[in-house]
């Protein structure tokens, strides 16, 4: 997926939950299926598929000053083939934080990134990762940094 628009679509998400002085966390299942192909860690040629389930628990809470604070985690796992039969596990984790003041703008997002490949194939071993930190200064206008990242989550982080 687009990292661009996945970050847009998680603010999204997170500016239309109702928030509470409390906190609130909801909780979502849902099954995940991806095809890697073309990833600069595999060897040429080598596709893999693999399908899974995701949870995400996402919370929100509103502080003392109005800045509301929004926490997403989400785990995937489940197991994968490749094109020459060889069986994988694998593992998805993405942590992400929003703080939005009360004008809504501008705010801050910070997301830690990692998807994992194990198994008996050529793809054994596929590690990638990221963290970032994006600015949004209006709903179309942000600034998007890079901290750091190990592989290629652009073309190696099917999820």
């Amino acid at each position: 997926m687009n990292r661009k628009r996945s970050a847009v679509l998680t603010v999204v998400i997170a500016m239309a939950l109702p928030f509470s002085a409390h906190g609130q966390a909801t909780h979502t299942r849902t099954p995940v299926s991806f095809t890697l192909s073309g990833c600069t860690g595999l060897p040429a040629g080598l596709i893999v598929n693999g399908s899974g389930e995701s949870f995400v628990v996402m919370t929100t809470r509103v502080d003392s000053n109005g800045v509301t604070h929004i926490e997403q985690n989400t785990l995937t796992t489940g197991t994968a083939t490749d094109s020459n039969g060889a069986g994988y596990s694998f593992n998805y984790h993405n942590h992400a934080s929003f703080e939005i003041p009360p004008g809504g703008f501008p705010f801050t997002a910070s997301t830690t990134d990692h998807f994992n490949l194990i198994g008996n194939g050529k793809a054994n071993q596929l590690h990638v990762h990221f963290v970032a930190r994006a600015t949004f200064t209006s709903p179309t206008t942000f600034t998007f940094e890079f901290i750091n990242s190990r592989g290629n989550p652009f073309a190696c982080d099917p999820i």
